[in-house]
């Protein structure tokens, strides 16, 4: 059997993927990362699952876009029968979809790994509901899963808890997933172990909240010490930390942060908006509130560590002032990376019912406003590192000159960052920590040559 994987959304969604990877090929299926239905032109797969996203409108847009187009590809083809979705949308809207699309073979929810792989192997396929009851954890990982690669980056996720105890008004990641759990510390080293040992040289370590970590689990097991406890272990890789909330990041980590060879001196860290009134009424934890004051302390500690953040724009009663704060709250911490994305009126949350709903125009205009000033803010940081001498991690030959590769150094994170482009006569492979000096730089990437 010969099953196409999609991966849409977010990172945990590739490390769901390789969970339910892992089971099918223990079964003797092979696994193929597949996108849209060109991918199978020559018409070899059986079945095709697609993990999907939900946490924006734009999203459930895309992905509903990709259902109708496997929905057809099967129809069409003599090989393909069966189609499977699974993760956020059929967690939340599993009724609707197989309401309007009697194509699908079988469909769940979150966190339901081994059910999926169960329906895939099955003789007949069979249709299922996701868990309905959002009050309880959906995705609790208690035992060790497999885990099997559909890629050959030298790269991997770590995801250490999923689901959200924190209440923000607009999100409905709790609504999807549930209550945050942690993963347990065992589990999440014999992965790290697993991961280095398949040739990962950086794993980047991925949550809802990766400071929320072992709050669910533990008395005073903490990210601080898991990030010890992985740094301990034997290879030459380094980790790097995403998705960590101010709350999370205690001077042990911060020290981690400054002074630890396998430690990145990199940190994501969403912050969502800078206007005090604005976070009140996301609430968004108290800490954020003193993000500043952080922000200064890790400087301080480590002067040339990369900070990435994300910001929403239009949240519901966002003044032309709250924006305002914004703007110069940007301009004034100077993050090395941002990320931002509209508000989305989701159903459920309490921001969807809230007053003073921004109109779409002036929330597209204040995101492009934003991304103009980020963007300037990001070529001037890029240019400051001309001349130095970097350790970039080569992930792939670039496209052209035949001697180019692209990779990154530590103060890049995979898929959301910029890339740097090195030149070499010597040939690279992937996986390959090389020494490079930056001699250009463009609005997001920057251009090296060997050292």
């Amino acid at each position: 059997m010969r099953v196409g994987v999609v991966t849409l959304g977010c990172d945990k969604n590739t490390v769901d993927n390789e969970y339910l990877a892992g089971l099918l090929t223990r079964q003797g299926v092979e696994c193929i990362a597949v996108n849209k239905p060109e991918d199978n032109a020559d018409n070899t797969l059986d079945a095709v699952v697609i993990t999907t996203c939900a946490f924006t409108e734009e999203a459930r847009e895309e992905n509903i876009g990709r259902i109708v187009e496997w929905a057809e590809a099967k129809q069409e083809s003599a090989r393909l029968k069966r189609l499977y979705l699974s993760g956020c949308l059929t967690q939340r809207y599993a009724d609707e979809l197989i309401r309007e699309f009697p194509e699908i073979d079988g469909l769940v929810g979150v966190g339901q790994w081994t059910q999926l792989a169960a329906m895939i192997t099955a003789d007949a396929p069979e249709r299922t509901h996701p868990q309905p009851d959002r009050s309880v954890v959906l995705v609790d990982l208690k035992e060790q899963l497999p885990r099997a690669p559909l890629d050959n980056r030298p790269y991997a996720y770590l995801k250490i808890s999923d689901g959200c105890n924190h209440q923000c008004t607009f999100c409905s990641i709790p609504l999807m997933k549930g209550r945050m759990s942690s993963v347990p510390r065992e589990i999440v080293l014999h992965e790290a172990r697993g991961l280095i040992e398949r040739g990962a040289r950086e794993i980047n370590i991925v949550a809802q909240d990766s400071g929320d970590y072992g709050r669910d689990r533990y008395e005073d097991y903490r990210l601080d010490r898991l990030v010890e406890d992985l740094i301990a272990l034997d290879g030459d890789f380094r980790v790097r930390l995403l998705y960590c909330y101010p709350m999370g990041v205690t001077e042990r980590l911060i020290e981690l942060l400054a002074g630890h060879p396998k430690v990145c001196n990199y940190l994501d860290m969403p912050l969502q908006h800078l206007d005090r009134e604005v976070l009140r009424r996301m609430k968004r934890p108290h800490s954020e509130m003193h993000a500043e004051e952080l922000i200064g302390r890790l400087r301080e500690r480590a002067p040339e560590i990369a900070l990435r953040t994300t910001f929403i724009t239009g949240f519901p009663g966002e003044t032309d002032a709250a924006f305002e704060n914004l703007l110069e709250g940007v301009r004034r911490i100077q993050f090395d990376w941002l990320g931002a994305f509209t508000f989305s009126r989701e159903e459920g949350t309490p921001s969807a019912e809230m007053p003073d709903q921004i109109p779409d125009a002036l929330k597209q205009e204040r995101y492009e406003r934003l991304m103009i000033e980020q963007q300037s803010i990001t070529e001037a940081k890029l240019r400051a590192r001309v001349g130095s001498v970097e350790r970039v991690l080569i992930e792939a030959q670039a496209e052209e000159p035949e001697n180019c590769y692209a990779g990154r150094s530590e103060k890049e994170a995979p898929e959301v960052d910029g890339l740097i482009f090195v030149e070499s006569e010597k040939k690279l492979t992937p996986g390959a920590i090389v020494s490079a000096q930056i001699i250009n730089s463009g609005p997001y990437d920057l251009f090296a040559s060997m050292k």
